[in-house]
């Protein structure tokens, strides 16, 4: 009697042990949304935003860019040194799926920060080494 309810016991253990719990059905939208705080949802974001990034053929590109609540852009650039002339693009920022980095319609991407946006590289990653303060765009009052 007990060889045989070990063995009951053992088959039940061996049987429940190896099978997955059930996953909770989740549609394709949820899985994008971001949860909790993003920078997109939790950052005063919107605005004017300005600073002179690096140039390897002139003094610096002075950029402002001005983000709206309804995700379109205005973005000026002026390379000093070179050119007076104002080069303005405007478009659609696009958020990423974490509600942290957007990109620009003509290319260009920024991590959104408080009060900063912080240009990415072509690869979408922080740049890095000395010039790396100077990627660095701040809000304007």
């Amino acid at each position: 009697m007990n060889k045989s309810l070990f063995i009951i016991a053992l088959f039940t253990l061996l049987t429940t042990a190896c099978s997955e719990p059930a996953q909770p059905s989740v549609n394709a939208a949820a899985q994008t949304k971001p949860l909790g705080d993003t920078n997109k949802n939790a950052l005063d974001w919107p605005g004017e935003y300005e600073g002179v990034v690096p140039c390897a053929s002139c003094e610096g590109i002075q950029t402002h860019i001005s983000l709206r609540a309804d995700n379109s852009f205005e973005l000026k650039t002026v390379y000093l040194g070179k050119d007076d002339r104002i080069f303005k693009v405007t478009g659609t920022a696009v958020w990423d799926a974490q509600g942290r980095n957007i990109t620009l319609s003509e290319g260009s991407q920024y991590l959104v920060g408080e009060n900063q946006l912080i240009m990415l590289d072509t690869e979408g990653k922080r740049i890095t080494g000395e010039l790396a303060e100077h990627y660095v765009l701040k809000k304007k009052d």
